[in-house]
């Protein structure tokens, strides 16, 4: 079958199995200091969606809508080159693409996230498409994969989330010609101080720690990035994807074989 939703006809989009898992990839576009692209997020969304197509097996029907590329990225438009949507219309966007692409008898949706400033409104909009709906909505954001063993310290995992080794090494995998390499430092967020100071409070709470706060990119970092690009290489990045990718096939075909839930679950 054909796997985006932009190549299908109109009768192959009414003519799809009722078990396909159609895919909402929904990135952002923002700072990501000055060694990578604005684009980041969305290279990397669209890296692991085109990974995951490679090893996604024939017999499991899903379709990938078209990518929504900008987001929810008000933390970072002090910086030149981000783009936003309100938090309010970005859902309804993700909703409204969502919505249409049910009119074609699909019941199963995935929406997949690559952007962290924006996870918290992947429930919600999951939530409103089976209330208004009925519909069967699934969310992930790429990072919740967790990681391989050892290639990456656990403080680069706890504090890296922004333009550090992580999304670095994908980068220089993905687009290592948008990578500017003579630019590539150890960018180490305000974060640790804060922590190591506060036993409750945290830029991201969570692990035992009660209490965040409303920050702007430059608030952990000048340069807008957080975390320690220098230690990243490519070969983690190739690594990282197909870990990434083998999961997402997983939870496609999860949720494709999900038939009982869903039944049960889009019913009332």
């Amino acid at each position: 079958m054909r796997r985006y939703w932009t190549d299908l006809t109109t009768r192959d989009a009414a003519a799809l199995p009722p078990d396909t898992v159609a895919i909402l990839p929904v990135a952002a576009v923002e700072q990501h200091g000055p060694h990578l692209p604005v684009g980041t997020d969305a290279f990397i969304n669209r890296g692991m969606i085109v990974r995951f197509l490679e090893l996604l097996p024939d017999n499991v029907p899903a379709v990938v809508l078209p990518e929504q590329t900008v987001g929810a990225s008000a933390e970072h438009l002090d910086f030149a080159g981000s783009l936003a949507f309100s938090p309010a219309r970005l859902i309804d966007n993700w909703t409204d693409i969502i919505a249409c692409a049910a009119r074609a008898g699909v019941r199963r949706f995935l929406i997949f996230n690559s952007h962290g400033g924006q996870s918290g409104f992947l429930a919600h909009a999951a939530l409103d498409l089976r209330v208004r709906l009925g519909l069967f909505v699934a969310y992930a954001a790429w990072f919740d994969a967790g990681y391989p063993e050892g290639m990456f310290t656990p403080e680069e995992i706890a504090y890296g989330m922004h333009g550090g080794a992580i999304e670095t090494s994908l980068m220089l995998h993905l687009r290592p010609d948008l990578v500017r390499q003579d630019e590539i430092a150890d960018f180490q967020p305000v974060t640790r101080e804060i922590e190591a100071t506060a036993r409750q409070f945290s830029a991201n709470p969570g692990n035992g720690r009660l209490g965040g706060f409303g920050w702007k990119a430059q608030d952990l970092q000048r340069s807008g990035v957080t975390g320690n690009a220098a230690a990243a290489t490519a070969e983690n990045g190739r690594i990282l994807l197909d870990h990434v990718a083998t999961r997402l096939v997983e939870l496609v075909s999860d949720l494709g074989k999900a038939d009982e839930f869903v039944t049960r679950y889009t019913a009332g």
